[in-house]
């Protein structure tokens, strides 16, 4: 396998990102179930790097920022490419491939973020248990993260 290097790996989370929010974006024209909210990231990424305190279950009531939604979408792609620096890491060892059948299983796995780490920091509990639709929430999470996946894998398969 020939090495892969560190614009690969921005190359892989941006594509995996870019396929997360085109992914969102239909949904949103098909169906108007809302795309995720990065402006409420940014500000969730403010207060948690300032009071150096990751849980903010009252995050929606802190007070708006500016540049929260820039701040949201950088902190979005940056993460993007962590997780890309994970899937090459898991290259490495042998884990993963890049085929579709590995950026699935990428995918589903990393879902385990947002359900039991990112939902509950911002106030809605682990698996969204304290949103009007948990189930909703958490099948559009898996949905989500398995495009992302493949889009990581796609990303990284174009930087070769």
């Amino acid at each position: 396998m020939p090495e892969l290097s560190l614009i690969s790996i921005i190359i892989g989370g941006i594509a995996g990102c870019l396929a997360m929010d085109i992914w969102q974006r239909l949904l949103f024209f098909s169906t108007g179930t809302p795309p995720s909210n990065w402006a409420m990231v940014g500000r969730w990424f403010f207060y948690s790097v300032r009071s150096l305190t990751l849980f903010h279950p009252d995050i929606e009531d802190k007070p708006a920022l500016s540049y929260e939604l820039r701040l949201g979408w950088l902190v979005h792609y940056a993460v993007g490419c962590g997780y890309a620096l994970i899937y090459v890491i898991a290259i490495h060892w042998n884990l993963l491939g890049l085929t579709f059948a590995d950026g699935v299983i990428f995918g589903a796995l990393s879902v385990v973020v947002p359900w039991f780490f990112f939902l509950p920091a911002m106030g809605k509990g682990i698996l969204a248990r304290l949103t009007p639709q948990p189930v909703k929430i958490c099948i559009l999470a898996f949905a989500t993260h398995i495009l992302f996946g493949i889009g990581i894998v796609f990303g990284l398969s174009l930087a070769l």
